[in-house]
């Protein structure tokens, strides 16, 4: 067993959806809530008894607060205050930065997609996620279009770049929260890129330079952290 548990929020049909995608990046498969299709956290957490849970990114908006949202939201929390480890992913990250006291917008500077560069904070540094990363800044794989803007009262920023002054939090010792995505392929990032294809036309970019400047990147290493990290106690 992994010890860990995906909580999936949304569908996708690339790549075999969002919790293949992590199966792909860390090599084992993991036990599934589908919290977007109403199921609830906290039998899972009982009949799973999971080290670790990753809360996947999603085509919704948090910004849409419908109900299974903010339940969930509360209950992430509540798991990491049980001594869970908690990593939010995307709309993960918006999700427990909302149920936390932040507040999750439309990015006004638009929409962050592809490969891109984040910078560390000191305290991104010394973080047990980046432990692995060699200087200040990271590549990573992005699509969004949310930002969390302000961060949750408390929370520790790790990471952060011009789009996007949030890339990463630390909300606790268990709790820590990503927007971009390290669990994504180099070949799923440019098949999400197509996908958009005539939304990044209309908003003035070039899909096909966006594809071509993806490449491969090292940010996996954030979830080999989190699930040996999890698996520590």
């Amino acid at each position: 067993m992994s010890g860990l548990l995906i909580v999936q929020t949304g569908t996708t049909s690339l790549h075999g959806g969002y919790p293949a995608w992590f199966a792909h990046a860390l090599g084992f498969p993991m036990p599934v809530v589908r919290a977007h299709e109403g199921e609830l956290l906290a039998p899972a957490l009982e009949k799973v008894k999971p080290r670790g849970i990753i809360v996947t990114g999603s085509p919704l908006s948090v910004t849409d607060n419908a109900e299974w949202m903010t339940r969930l939201g509360e209950e992430l929390l509540r798991a990491g205050e049980r001594g869970i480890h908690v990593l939010g992913v995307c709309f993960g990250h918006q999700l427990i930065a909302q149920a936390a006291g932040g507040r999750v917008v439309k990015n006004p500077r638009g929409r962050e997609i592809g490969t891109v560069r984040v910078r560390l904070t000191d305290a991104g540094r010394r973080d047990p996620l980046f432990t692995w990363a060699d200087s200040d800044e990271i590549e990573v794989q992005a699509t969004h279009e949310d930002a969390v803007d302000p961060p949750p009262p408390g929370a520790t920023l790790l990471a952060s770049n011009e789009n996007c002054a949030v890339q990463a939090y630390r909300l606790s010792e268990r709790i820590a929260c990503v927007q971009f995505h390290p669990e994504l392929s180099t070949v799923a990032m440019r098949d999400l890129i197509y996908s958009r294809r005539e939304k990044l036309v209309a908003e003035g970019r070039d899909p096909l330079a966006l594809a071509r400047a993806v490449h491969d990147v090292r940010a996996d290493q954030i979830l080999r952290a989190f699930s040996s990290l999890s698996n520590a106690g």
